[in-house]
């Protein structure tokens, strides 16, 4: 039958495979297009690239074609350092938005000196990929004042089945959006389930049969925040995390799809208690203590 044939292609033949990789804290989407293309989306923090650089070789990955960073804080593009370091990377997408940090000069350098085609994509524009798959921009903006609003928002469509990778755009990203066709099969919550993404409206315009929250396990955030999944569950989106599943992969042949993990038990973890009297006395952005 075909589902025993597609378990084990070396190459996803017609199918399209999405990664939510399992970076604790932080993202990291890998996807191989039906016709063999690759791309990674985030690295997660540097601690996550080796991980992230073993992973992919597993995958028999010898080049990733495209690269996305979506916006640059360290939990998304940490792990891109030693993915730059190790694999050869045809097309560098970043947000463009500019950060202080040393992780994000590194990037930027590295980029340069392997002479890597870069690119800061705009509200609108596809991104070249795969003739069968369709990667559309539904934000970006270099502009913005917060990492977070800056972040590349894509929305990756092959035949009837479409994932949303939000970033961690926010709120009122998410209230700019809705002007567009954000409707999608598979979500990548905003933010790691934070509930300052995720909005109602935004959840119930996108109506996603899948849901997918990319945390770290015993987070200090205490994501996934409850009215986030409440409002996931009251649309009877199939939630999964990758602090309890680990790595999730979504297959497809454009018409079917298939979710590679198990759903979400539904623990929500409660908000650590507050510390008392803990004052920040110093902050140094550039190495980012």
């Amino acid at each position: 039958s075909n589902t025993e044939i597609s378990k084990t292609p070396t190459h996803a033949g017609n199918e399209m495979r999405v990664h939510f990789i399992d970076v604790g804290q932080g993202d990291s989407i890998f996807i191989e297009s039906p016709n063999g293309q690759t791309m990674l989306i985030d690295g997660g923090v540097k601690g996550a690239g080796p991980e992230i650089v073993a992973y992919l070789k597993e995958q028999g990955v010898q080049k990733l074609d495209a690269v996305v960073a979506t916006h640059p804080d360290a939990d998304h593009i940490g792990g891109l350092i030693a993915v730059l370091n190790s694999i050869q990377i045809e097309k560098f997408y970043d947000s463009g938005k500019v950060h202080t940090s040393q992780t994000f000069e590194e990037m930027l350098t590295l980029i340069d000196t392997k002479n890597i085609s870069y690119n800061v994509p705009k509200t609108g524009d596809t991104l070249a990929f795969d003739e069968a798959v369709s990667v559309k921009v539904l934000s970006a903006d270099e502009t913005a004042s917060d990492n977070n609003d800056a972040s590349i928002v894509l929305k990756v469509t092959y035949g009837d089945v479409s994932f949303l990778l939000t970033g961690d755009a926010g709120v009122a990203l998410e209230k700019e959006m809705l002007t567009e066709d954000v409707k999608a099969t598979v979500l990548k919550a905003g933010h790691h389930g934070s509930n300052t993404s995720s909005s109602q409206s935004f959840i119930q315009a996108v109506h996603p049969e899948v849901t997918v929250l990319s945390y770290g396990e015993d987070n200090k955030y205490g994501h996934p925040h409850e009215e986030v999944v409440e409002r996931l569950q009251a649309i009877d989106s199939k939630i999964y995390s990758t602090a309890e599943a680990g790595t999730v992969i979504v297959s497809t042949d454009g018409v079917n799809y298939d979710v590679g993990a198990n759903e979400w038990s539904n623990n929500i973890a409660t908000t650590p208690p507050k510390k008392e009297g803990i004052d920040i006395i110093s902050k140094d952005l550039e190495n980012e203590i």
